[in-house]
């Protein structure tokens, strides 16, 4: 049976909009060959043509409808084709000539779309937002349009035009990952989360918005909930390598342990990943494996030599090996990658200086700081430089800047001390924002801020609180974990003398000004332990590897020391394991808190100590100590030789060569001798 022309029409469109293009074709084809003027076939035909991605072809059918009969139909499907086939300039003037015929959203949509190929901005928003004005319910211009001011950087119209997508089609998993960026961008991040969680909820099956969840969470602090969609994304694409970079980001600080399996993970998956390998060397760095570290950055270089980021992590570990030239090396090397990069140009001038190039490393602080003040870390360097030369004015006027680092601000606001504050009658909060040594070093300085105060309240380390409680009982003493909100104004404990126009030539009570709890001391010397009539000497030797890159010693440069006839030898390490067989007795078991601690250190006769917190307490108690110190030692010891200002008791085995701590201690002994 023959169909007639009107029914082999109508079957071919129905072929056509099923999508079974080649049987449609061929009924068109077939009937051009009896009408080959048929304008409704050749739209069609070029539009299925268009379908099929033959677009020259395509251009030829809808240019002989044009000819036939000018429709603003045919017309913006005949500037469709040339806007596929990358002639944008041809189909723009079919566009705004198919607008002659009249106003229509589409057709101003479809206009935007061909200036977005040519990268004219201003147009491409011109014409969405008349698609818009024409259909206020044209969700993909509105989509678009949202998109084109986020792309412009123009956040405030990209969330108006993605939220009103969203009331046109709520439902849209898209319109709300984009508004979610959006929110994101303005730092909206509880607006952020609510949206993508839409998306999420609308197309649970794709990773990415679990992996964006996860990092959202990030953004507020919320590890639980940043780790719940981490796992979720992995559930989902186990082999998403950024998922587990970030996860190991997420436990870098809490647990090495579990952000070295992340890490090792993502490293299996793509060991040739810059970022990966970068963050596994930066794990092994911080578990103090740097051999392991430098061999991951080593391999990466074999791969690809000019990333500036794998030569400064080599310098670190460098460093915190105390091979300073190798350090200096790849410092220069990733200050030529990246000369830019404060960050590296900050850690040679650091370097230099361990390396004695002391006015050198000066300079480079000096040019960092007067170029942008905002170098939070290299202020703080650069003023504990000009403390070490006892310029105290100058050196605290950047050295306190290390309050504006985000933590402390966070914590205090807008009540933290600035030098035109006056401090008189005020409610003051002193607050230990450094080591315990250095609360110990300025709590000198305490009763002396009261008097000027009207109420003064110190808030410090668990560690140290029963002591100061103990030795300052007229000021309130609180721990770190209290809340506290009646002061007036908040001194960090460091910048105490400041406070006061002290300086470094007037420091107060060098004699000793702590006390130990005579019951502790009396309960200690009745231990079995400490009754010999031999000198009693305490030793500590090693503090935390971060902290005391140069300043900890190997206890075997000890083992000649502790064959001293005369005296007996006490440990004062937490976290020793030594041996009997170490003629030293290790006293850990009998320290709570630095309570324990002062009342042992008045029982001795004598420490001997690198520098650390035990040597700032012993100090302010009057003991006697033998301090060793390396060759660049930090601020507080300025440039002293033998003895400090700041504790008579004290005196000073100072590196004459870095890393070399035979000389220093073979002076030491001598000392011991003369006991």
């Amino acid at each position: 049976m023959n169909l007639s022309y009107r029914e082999l029409s109508e079957k071919a469109y129905n072929l056509h909009t099923n999508k079974q293009l080649d049987l449609a074709e061929k009924i068109y084809i077939s009937l051009l060959k009896t009408k080959p003027d048929d304008v409704n076939i050749l739209n069609l035909y070029g539009l299925l043509l268009i379908s099929k991605g033959d677009y020259k072809k395509a251009i030829t059918y809808l240019t002989r409808a044009m000819i036939i009969k000018k429709s603003a139909y045919v017309i913006s499907n005949l500037a469709k084709a040339y806007h596929l086939n990358n002639e944008q300039d041809r189909a723009i003037k079919l566009y705004n000539q198919a607008l002659s015929f009249g106003q229509n959203d589409d057709i101003y949509y479809s206009l935007a779309i061909a200036y977005k190929s040519i990268g004219n901005k201003e147009e491409v928003i011109k014409n969405y937002k008349k698609a818009v004005e024409l259909n206020p319910d044209n969700f993909k211009a509105l989509y678009n349009l949202a998109l084109a001011y986020k792309n412009d950087n123009d956040s405030d119209n990209a969330i108006m035009y993605a939220e009103m997508a969203i009331k046109v089609n709520e439902n849209d998993e898209d319109t709300h990952a984009l508004l979610s960026k959006c929110y994101e961008e303005r730092e909206y991040y509880s607006q952020a989360i609510k949206e993508l969680e839409k998306s999420a909820a609308l197309n649970p099956g794709n990773y990415v918005y679990y992996y964006n969840l996860g990092v959202l969470y990030t953004k507020i602090n919320d590890v639980t909930k940043a780790e719940e969609n981490y796992k979720k994304s992995l559930l989902l694409n186990e082999a998403h390598v950024e998922t587990y970079v970030n996860l190991a980001s997420l436990y870098r600080k809490n647990s090495k342990e579990r952000s070295l399996a992340y890490l090792l993970k993502a490293y299996s998956l793509k060991p040739d990943e810059p970022n990966v390998c970068l963050g596994l060397a930066q794990i092994y760095r911080d578990m103090y494996d740097n051999e392991k570290s430098i061999k991951i950055l080593n391999e990466l270089l074999l791969k690809n030599d000019k990333i500036a980021d794998i030569y400064a992590q080599m310098a670190m570990n460098y460093m915190d090996l105390g091979e300073y030239e190798s350090a200096l090396t790849n410092y220069e090397k990733a200050i030529n990658l990246d000369p830019e990069n404060i960050n590296y140009v900050h850690g040679k001038a650091v370097n230099l200086k361990y390396l004695g190039e002391y006015e050198k490393s000066k300079k480079m602080l000096e040019e960092i700081v007067k170029n942008d003040k905002t170098q939070i870390q290299s202020c703080i360097t650069l003023g504990m430089m000009y403390l070490q030369e006892k310029n105290f004015e100058k050196g605290m006027e950047l050295y306190r800047l290390r309050s504006n680092e985000s933590k402390f601000a966070e914590l205090f606001h807008n009540r933290i001390w600035e030098k035109n504050i006056q401090i008189e009658n005020k409610n003051i909060l002193v607050f230990s924002d450094c080591g315990l040594g250095d609360t110990f070093m300025c709590a000198r300085y305490l009763n002396m801020l009261k008097e000027k105060a009207k109420s003064l309240t110190l808030q410090t380390d668990n560690e140290i609180l029963t002591l100061l409680k103990n030795n300052f009982p007229d000021i309130n003493i609180i721990p770190k974990s209290q809340k506290i909100d009646d002061y007036d104004v908040v001194i960090p404990i460091m910048d105490v003398p400041y406070a006061l126009n002290m300086d470094l030539y007037n420091i107060p009570f060098s004699n000793g000004y702590l006390n130990a709890d005579e019951q502790l001391i009396n309960k200690f010397s009745k231990l079995d332990i400490f009754k010999s009539e031999k000198k009693k000497i305490g030793l500590f030797y090693k503090g935390n590897r971060k902290i005391f890159k140069n300043r900890s010693i190997n206890f075997n440069e000890f083992v000649d020391l502790l064959k001293a006839d005369n005296c007996v030898f006490y440990s004062f390490q937490i976290d020793d394991n030594l041996k009997e067989s170490d003629n030293v007795i290790n006293l850990k078991k009998y320290i709570k808190d630095y309570n324990d601690t002062v009342a042992l250190l008045k029982t001795i006769d004598l420490l001997i100590t690198i520098d650390s917190s035990i040597v700032h307490a012993a100090g302010a108690l009057g003991v006697k100590t033998l301090l060793l110190l390396p060759k660049t030692a930090e601020w507080r010891w300025f440039n002293d030789e033998y003895t400090t200002p700041w504790y008579e008791s004290v005196k000073i085995y100072k590196q004459k060569i870095s890393k070399d701590w035979s000389e220093p201690i073979n002076r030491l002994k001598k000392e011991l001798v003369n006991l």
